[in-house]
């Protein structure tokens, strides 16, 4: 996941409520948005300390009786700011399609015609269960309805893509038997 979209949920987690780097990750686990979006607990470490640079963020130290000291994050109102920058930014820009498949179906004329269908069903199936697990995510979100609508557009965009290469799978061999 690219910079500004991470630096986006970053700011806008801490535009919530302060927070330190571990209840971030555990809230992004809560919320599954690793399941939608790729943001791993490294990048939300580094980006927080880039951000904490650049005067987007602030710290504090806080020590509660018997737990370790920890850092707690809080947004400022130049964080703010760029949030909204990077909210405008981010949905003006058209979305980066990058499916991993594609080198599979760019080739698909370099493998026998057992294998190919074997590689395009692999293709459908694991979208089509992907799409199934997000579908039973979105379905357990009561609260959230932005967190929902997202697991709902990425269920079904995974479906779309199944439904494809089904239907690219019938059509290559039909069109190659000719």
């Amino acid at each position: 996941m690219a910079t500004p979209t991470i630096d986006a949920m970053i700011l806008g987690a801490l535009h919530e409520h302060p927070m330190s780097a571990y209840e971030m990750n555990k809230m992004m686990d809560q919320r599954g948005v690793r399941s939608w979006a790729r943001i791993s607990s490294p990048s939300v470490y580094r980006n927080l300390v880039q951000l904490y640079k650049q005067g987007y963020v602030e710290s504090t130290t806080v020590k509660d009786s018997a737990m370790p000291e920890r850092t707690v994050y809080s947004i400022t109102l130049e964080g703010k700011e760029r949030l909204h920058e990077l909210l405008y930014d981010i949905a003006s820009s058209p979305a980066r399609v990058d499916f991993n498949f594609v080198s599979v179906i760019a080739n698909i004329r370099m493998v026998d015609e057992k294998m190919g269908h074997e590689l395009l069903q692999s293709i459908a199936d694991t979208y089509s269960e992907w799409a199934d697990r997000l579908e039973q995510a979105a379905a357990s979100i009561d609260d959230q309805i932005e967190a929902k609508a997202t697991l709902e557009l990425c269920s079904d965009t995974y479906r779309l893509i199944a439904d494809w290469a089904r239907k690219f799978e019938k059509d290559f061999y039909q069109n190659r038997k000719k």
